[in-house]
Order: C-alpha cells, then sequence, then structure tokens
C-alpha cells in the first residue's frame, strides 16, 4: 500500500503533491500515482474510488490534469512564479483543465445511514471531473487568497493557509529539511569563524 501525501488543506491540492521533486533533477523525480493500482488507491483515499476500473489511460489523463493545475496554482500563487519559471497561465493548460471538466456530470445523492451521502463516481474520468472543478472553484474564488507555496525551494507543494502562519506544506518533511539545513550553515559558519580566529 502507497503512503500519500495530505494535508494541503483540499484533495486535488493533495493531487498535486502526489508528484515529488519537481524543481530537483529528474533522477529525483516521483510519481506516486503512476500506475492503476496506486491512482486506484489514491482515489479509494480520497473518497473518490470510482464504480469502474482504473486504468493506464486515467494514469495518463490524472498525470495531465494534474500538472495543468500545479502551473496554474503556481502562477496563482505568484511568488513561486519565478522560481518555476511560469510567468502566467498558458492556453494549453486552460484547454487540458476544460478537457476534464467536460466529464463533470454534477454530483449525483442519495440516502446514506447518516444523512445526505454523495454517490461515489462512475469512472475516474468522472472522479478527476470533481477535483478539477473543485480547483477551478478555489483558484478563482475567494479562497485563492489562502493559497500559499511551500518556503522550501526544493518542494513543489502547494496548500492553503488560512492563518497566514504556515511556512511548509508538512513539517515532518519540508520544515525538517529546512531546519537541518539551517542548523548546518550555522554550524559551518560558526567553523569558519572559530578557525580565523
Amino acid at each position: 500500500m502507497t503512503t500519500f501525501r495530505s494535508g494541503n488543506g483540499a484533495a486535488w491540492l493533495d493531487l498535486l503533491s502526489t508528484r515529488e521533486g519537481r524543481y530537483r533533477t529528474a533522477d529525483r523525480h516521483r510519481d506516486r500515482i503512476s500506475s492503476a493500482a496506486a491512482l486506484g488507491e489514491w482515489l479509494a483515499a480520497n473518497g473518490l474510488a470510482p464504480a469502474r476500473a482504473v486504468g493506464a489511460a486515467d494514469v495518463e489523463r490524472f498525470a495531465q490534469v494534474r500538472e495543468a493545475l500545479h502551473r496554474v496554482a503556481v502562477a496563482v500563487v505568484g511568488g513561486a512564479g519565478a522560481r518555476a519559471g511560469v510567468a502566467a497561465v498558458g492556453a494549453g493548460d486552460v484547454r487540458v483543465i476544460g478537457d476534464a471538466l467536460a466529464a463533470d456530470s454534477g454530483l449525483r445523492v442519495a440516502r446514506g445511514a447518516d444523512g445526505l451521502l454523495v454517490r461515489r463516481p462512475a469512472t475516474a474520468q468522472e472522479a478527476l471531473a470533481r477535483l478539477t472543478r473543485a480547483a477551478v472553484e478555489d483558484l478563482t474564488g475567494p479562497r485563492r487568497a489562502q493559497l500559499r507555496a511551500c518556503g522550501d525551494d526544493t518542494c513543489a507543494g502547494i496548500f492553503f493557509d488560512p492563518t497566514g502562519r504556515r511556512r511548509w506544506c508538512t513539517d515532518q518533511s519540508c520544515g525538517n529539511r529546512l531546519r537541518v539545513r539551517a542548523h548546518r550553515a550555522r554550524v559551518t559558519d560558526g567553523e569558519g569563524v572559530g578557525g580565523s580566529v
């Protein structure tokens, strides 16, 4: 079973974090949904398991939409745009996102044991459309002001920060990595100072 990162404030932001190492060398990139089984696990973990089986074409489509959404989110965040080389939202990304939204059949509800229940998507394409709709609503609505890029310049994570105080997408990985770097820099600077006296 694959472990997925969560806690970015929305399932679509958690989808963006399934590709790790975007800003690192290509040999350090890792795609956590690179197989139909992994994508099926991710969808199930996010309450979006489709009724029909997930296939290889679904994996490719999710990756394509994920990357388009990431580029748009980076452009919206703004400060991360220069780091990622993104100046504005590209027409190709708008087209990819629009194509994903075309599969959105709207939410269907049923009565559940605890009240209202959203019916599961019929296909992975429908699940992707739901994620994409949520992303577009967040990227164009009032919550966009709460989007932040991770403070670790090697991380491509984007998250919601309603408090305005959060610095990293995860304190356990990115936060620790930056604290270790800062500690090493202090130690190195201290050695340089001590050695020159």
